[in-house]
């Protein structure tokens, strides 16, 4: 134990540490397109102080950016005007001398950068290995002992009269077939500045709606041939360089496909690009829109891998919101600390998760994919209430910018997730249930955990698709006369079995299940309760049966009884018993590079939490590499299989997305767990 809570400790050290490394908004860009530049606002920074330090007014300011008229704030990034971009001259120090400092426990890039004065980019320009690799106790480092901040020179030019005319408005009145994305691409503007001078169509398009937009006629049709062409909206940091890049365009072609181009290029416009271009996804749709949804890219023999289907590459900034009361752990008193890990369930949850989100974002790395994790302890506490707890989560996120977040993975509660999903809903920000699937949340809700119904729903599919020829026995109590009903519509000819109800809970009659048992037909027995004495009872039954008869036990709800010592393991592997699930059981041969690593790492093996965590966060990444964002990931039905947990979003019908992928398994001669991949149940 004492070992486990060494490790803990180690967790604590990287989740109570709020990652300091973001995305850094490149403004560099095609010096013959660049007639707009990028600043992103700084802690402080008001509209006055921008126009002062860019040489321009605040009206021009405002023009480009009518929500900074009501506020601006850290991480903004704003759209200025300029007839060419903004250079910058960095003056290298000379005659650097450096000391080496040895790594100890806990310390961080953030922390080293604050003891020595010297910022973490420049630490790790000088340690290149920090690039690809963390910080890790006993790294040596090369610190600048007289570092000065680098000297950056600015050059702007003012606005040009041509641009601001091109500001001015005119009209335009919808046609068939015409989409937001469209219309927004046709005038060069964004989805976001086309709804806010045209609040009314936020619900969606209607054929002769007359709407406000700019006076310009950049591209010749709002509509796109599908076959040929998709959207690309271009997202924050992008540059005109690293647009070329991964669309793997020439600059002329780009600019005679998207004119408005020529006009500069901002965060939010819509362009259009050839289909199947390296990152060229359709957007989400939205408010009604409709587009083609990209084509799911598994590559042949990797079904259920994206891992060579990645096209996104710039940095994934992921918020992770976990309650693990940091207030209550001791730095100094590992007695205190094991105490509290053996009585709080939920925070030994929180950090068997956010292990395997930590060793999910090392491995993503060495895919390309960098992540930037944002770490905020939601700090529950039973004893607050959930009105009490409800509030330190909106103050997290009244108190943090989440502008720029690619997606939350948290809280633990239904009732948290729900408030976060509504705060975030406006922004569109992902927000992810790692657990809870009892949420009601907004559109950007993501339940990750398949809930009862589907698992039963699984089952069910199986047994429609096999059942034929097969003799079906249904043994269901009281709390379960559903589930009998289902199976009864599809083989009405199925046989019951009533449990009887006594003191001691359900039992039957040693003739009750032999009875209905065919000798020629193979027999498959569903057991639909979770009363352990039930449960043992027909187990127990059946297994004295098996010499005999052929028989499979089944059922659509594998409950916590299950989990009871009167159940006997070796019992339910002689009935090859088969059951739904969430996750299935690793075999070690297949993941020995994640399990090993983690060994090492944390000194124990992963729980099916961590690895939950690691599959979740793995399955994140890869999907925000492979496509646009999780909305379109999600809508392309690309389904994934990792460690122990699979994924395949589709729409709830109260909005967002679930998971719809679970596992049939069965148990083996060897007492192993195995997925059931064939239709057979049986060998021959």
């Amino acid at each position: 134990m004492t070992k486990y809570i060494a490790a803990i400790a180690v967790v604590f050290c990287f989740a109570f540490a709020k990652a300091n490394s973001t995305t850094a908004v490149s403004k560099a860009s095609s010096s013959f397109f660049q007639k707009f530049i990028s600043h992103q606002v700084k802690g402080g920074e008001t509209v006055k102080d921008i126009a002062k330090k860019y040489g321009i007014s605040e009206k021009e300011i405002t023009k480009l950016n009518p929500d900074a008229k009501k506020e601006i704030y850290d991480g903004l990034v704003l759209i200025l005007p300029a007839s060419s971009q903004v250079t910058t001259q960095v003056v290298e120090q000379d005659n650097l001398t450096f000391k080496t400092h040895k790594v100890k426990r806990k310390e961080t890039l953030y922390s080293l950068s604050k003891r020595y004065g010297v910022p973490q980019d420049v630490i790790k320009r000088y340690n290149k290995r920090l690039y690809s690799e963390t910080l890790r106790k006993g790294d040596k480092l090369r610190i600048p002992t007289n570092y000065k901040p680098e000297i950056v020179t600015e050059s702007v030019v003012s606005l040009p009269e041509s641009t601001t005319a091109a500001l001015e408005r005119t009209t335009h009145k919808v046609i068939a077939k015409e989409t937001k994305y469209g219309i927004a691409r046709k005038y060069g503007i964004t989805i976001a500045e086309l709804e806010q001078a045209n609040p009314q169509v936020k619900d969606g398009l209607k054929i002769g709606d007359v709407i406000n937009v700019p006076k310009a006629n950049f591209a010749e049709s709002t509509i796109i041939n599908n076959e040929k062409y998709a959207f690309y909206e271009v997202k924050k940091g992008n540059t005109m360089y690293s647009l070329l890049r991964s669309l793997n365009l020439e600059a002329d072609e780009l600019l005679t496909l998207n004119p408005a181009l020529d006009e500069g290029l901002k965060e939010g416009m819509i362009l259009k690009v050839p289909k199947g271009s390296p990152g060229s996804d359709n957007p989400t749709p939205a408010y009604g829109d409709t587009f083609t949804q990209p084509e799911v890219m598994i590559a042949p023999g990797k079904k259920g891998s994206l891992e060579t289907s990645l096209t996104d590459f710039s940095t994934k900034r992921i918020a992770v919101m976990l309650p693990f009361g940091i207030n209550r752990v001791s730095s100094d008193n590992i007695e205190t600390n094991e105490d509290l890990l053996k009585n709080d369930r939920i925070l030994r949850l929180s950090l068997d998760l956010y292990s395997g989100i930590l060793m999910a974002a090392e491995d993503a790395k060495k895919l390309g994919i960098s992540a930037s994790i944002d770490t905020y302890d939601t700090a529950y506490n039973r004893k607050d209430g959930k009105a009490v707890n409800a509030r330190k989560v909106e103050t997290i996120i009244q108190s943090n910018d989440f502008n720029g977040v690619n997606a939350v993975i948290g809280p633990l509660l239904g009732s948290n997730i729900d408030r976060v999903s509504s705060m975030l809903s406006s922004r569109n920000i992902p927000v992810i249930s790692p657990i809870s699937n009892k949420v009601i949340g907004r559109g950007n809700i993501f339940v990750s955990k398949p809930n009862d119904v589907l698992l039963r729903d699984k089952m069910l599919s199986f047994l429609k698709e096999n059942g034929e020829g097969k003799n079906i026995v249904i043994i269901a109590d009281a709390k379960n006369g559903s589930t009998k009903s289902k199976i009864k519509v599809l083989f009405p000819n199925a046989k019951t079995v009533a449990p009887r109800s006594g003191d001691k809970g359900y039992f039957l009659y040693p003739d009750d299940i032999p009875s209905q048992l065919s000798d020629e037909l193979e027999n498959w027995v569903f057991l639909e309760s979770n009363d352990v004495p039930l449960i043992s009872n027909v187990t127990t039954n059946l297994n004295a049966q098996v010499g005999v008869r052929k028989i499979v036990l089944l059922t659509t709800n594998r409950g916590s009884a299950y989990n009871s010592d009167e159940i006997q393991h070796e019992h339910l592997k002689n009935l090859s018993f088969h059951f739904p699930s969430v996750e299935k059981e690793y075999k070690y041969k297949d993941v020995k590079a994640f399990v090993d690593n983690y060994e090492t790492k944390y000194g124990v093996s992963p729980s099916k939490e961590a690895i939950r965590g690691y599959d979740l966060m793995y399955d994140t990444l890869l999907r925000l590499a492979y496509a646009q964002d999780l909305y379109s990931a999600a809508s392309s039905g690309v389904e994934t299989d990792y460690v122990e947990n699979k994924f395949k979003y589709d729409r709830r019908g109260a909005g967002g997305f679930s998971n719809q992928a679970v596992y049939l398994i069965k148990y083996t001669d060897t007492l192993q767990l195995e997925e059931v991949v064939t239709t057979s149940l049986l060998e021959d």
